[in-house]
């Protein structure tokens, strides 16, 4: 008998002819009386055939005599051929499942894929990967994990690769965080990606929320501490001129403020004064006091021959006469502190009553009635044509005087020296014969005496008051002290040099016979009251029937007397110190 041949078998006897192998199995040797079930891993799907075929990568097959392999399931590879599972081995029945961080979504695949970036497996076998959670991220494939955002960063989405950096104006100081907190009012952030905000600083402030800076403080406004939401405005007294300043200044003396928040102070006004610090108002100049300036921090007292009665003035009120009047104090509160001469006169009998305070002319008709006062002070009554020769005195409180003659015209001269000022500066107003009955504060003579010097104190006229001494205030005379009026009797200066010739002579004592002797005019009670004569050299006129201006004898042997360099006295010259 012929031997069956390979791929085929019998197993039987006297046959005659050999039956091939079953699909699943094969022989790969002659005159068998059996096949071979194809082994695990490999398959055969024809007849008659003399081996078996490895299943193919991507398949596998577990058991025997098969014809026909399984595909590898979702989740589980296989790279080699001929494997009954995904472990790699060649004739295992199975697939391996996906290691973990990788992934298949369809059968029969010979490998698995990486997670992409953005999510993870951290599981065998899986056929999909899991995205990152919002707050995490992962920027590689393949991954068993996700990775939680730093602290400044966050990520709102998932499946993200990366985290973004907190924006400006916010932060975040906790990891993993699907989101970026706002900074508090009070606070700033002007960097991304931040753990946390930054207060605000001195000077500075932030109301709203989310802010990537704080503004400075208005000029007008300050803010002393950090992390404040407002700046305070500078109380009245004080200001800033500044923005972004920590504390506002006071107002300087000579000004104030009265507002709040406000960026600079007010000068004081004229009539108005301020000497602190920081306040809100000025003082008004009180009475007998002014400031024309504006912003001082003083007034000043009214000069003398001047007063102001009201409170915040800019200026004094002059007397009535500013040639004539003076006060005796300076800081005058009341015009009844003005003092100086006064005549009231009226021409014919139904004339108005007028008033005169320093000299003057008044015309008359002939035989028509001039009634004239003496309001105050003593006034010299002239005749027009012999004025130092015809003259006569009405004084204060005498009655009023009726003048009724054939001449039309009057010289009305006021009597100032030692009336309202002294002239006999060395015997510091002895002679001043006023009817002041106040001292230099205003307060009332004892016994409504007036203010005389007899016993020549320094202090000059003054009274008692509270039964001391106290001074009245009476000025110098500037008129027949400083300058020489009239023909000179009344001139009580100092000056003591002669000129003749254009030469200069020092003048004799009045109380001296040489070089020159001369009994007549040595001081007496007389001269000395009269004409001001006494124990020194100064210029006098005691002959005014021969001489018209002051003079006095000379220290030449050679010239006897010299009329002395005296200025004469005229309107440009005050009557009296206003000192």
């Amino acid at each position: 008998c012929s031997a069956c041949a390979a791929g085929t078998f019998q197993d039987k006897e006297g046959q005659v002819s050999c039956t091939g192998c079953a699909a699943g199995s094969f022989q790969d040797q002659e005159g068998q009386s059996t096949c071979s079930a194809c082994a695990a891993g490999t398959f055969q799907d024809q007849e008659g055939q003399i081996s078996c075929t490895n299943c193919v990568a991507g398949s596998f097959q577990d058991q025997e005599g098969q014809t026909s392999c399984s595909s590898c399931a979702a989740g589980s590879s296989q790279d080699k051929e001929g494997q009954v599972s995904c472990t790699g081995q060649e004739g295992q029945s199975t697939c391996s499942a996906c290691a973990a961080g990788t992934f298949q979504d369809k059968e029969g695949q010979v490998s698995c894929t990486d997670c992409a970036a953005g999510s993870f497996q951290d599981q065998e076998g899986q056929s999909t990967c899991s995205a990152c959670a919002a707050g995490s991220y992962q920027d590689q494939e393949g991954q068993t994990s996700c990775s939680s955002c730093a602290a400044g960063t966050f990520q709102d989405k998932s499946g993200q690769p990366s985290c973004s950096e907190c924006a400006t104006g916010s932060y975040q100081d906790q990891e993993g965080q699907s989101a970026c907190s706002a900074c508090a009012i009070g606070t700033y952030q002007d960097e991304a990606g931040q753990t946390s905000c930054t207060v605000c600083a001195a000077g500075t402030f932030q109301d709203q929320a989310g802010q990537e800076s704080c503004p400075s403080c208005a000029a007008g406004t300050s803010q002393a501490l950090t992390g404040q939401t407002s700046c305070s405005d500078c109380a009245v007294g004080s200001f800033q001129d500044k923005e972004g300043q920590t504390s506002c200044s006071t107002c300087a003396v000579g000004s104030y403020q009265d507002k709040e928040g406000q960026a600079s102070c007010v000068l004081c006004a004229a009539g108005s004064y301020q000497d602190k610090e920081g306040q809100e108002t000025c003082a008004l100049c009180s009475a007998g006091s002014y400031q024309d300036n504006v912003g001082e921090t003083a007034c000043m007292l009214c000069s003398k021959g001047s007063y102001q009665d009201k409170s915040g003035s800019p200026s004094c009120n002059k007397c009535r006469d500013e040639l004539t009047y003076t006060t005796y104090i300076e800081g005058s509160v009341s015009a009844d502190d003005c003092q100086g001469p006064l005549l009231s006169f009226k021409v014919g009998k139904k004339g108005e009553t007028q008033f005169m305070t320093n000299t003057g002319t008044i015309s008359v008709k002939a035989n028509e009635q001039l009634d004239l006062n003496a309001e105050s002070g003593n006034w010299i009554v002239r005749h027009p044509n012999d004025p130092y020769r015809e003259y006569f005195i009405i004084k204060q409180g005498d009655a009023e005087i009726h003048l009724d003659t054939g001449v039309t015209e009057w010289l009305l001269e006021p009597m100032i020296g030692n009336v309202f000022c002294f002239k006999d500066v060395e015997g510091h107003g002895q002679y001043f014969g006023g009817y002041q009955t106040k001292d230099a504060q205003g307060r009332p003579c004892d016994d409504g005496q007036y203010c005389r010097n007899s016993y020549t104190l320094e202090m000059g006229p003054h009274c008692m008051v509270n039964n001391q001494p106290s001074s009245c205030g009476i000025p110098t005379c500037v008129w027949d002290v400083q300058c020489s009026a009239g023909d000179g009797i009344g001139y009580r200066g100092t000056v003591n040099a002669a000129t003749e010739k254009s030469k200069t002579i020092t003048c004799q004592a009045w109380n001296k016979d040489f070089p020159h002797v001369h009994p007549e005019f040595h001081p007496s009670s007389h001269n000395t009251a009269a004409y001001g004569v006494g124990h020194h050299n100064f210029c006098r006129n005691p002959d005014p029937n021969n001489t018209h201006k002051p003079w006095c004898y000379t220290s030449d042997f050679w010239v006897r007397w010299a009329y002395c360099d005296v200025p004469t006295c005229d309107a440009t010259l005050p009557y009296f110190e206003q000192k």
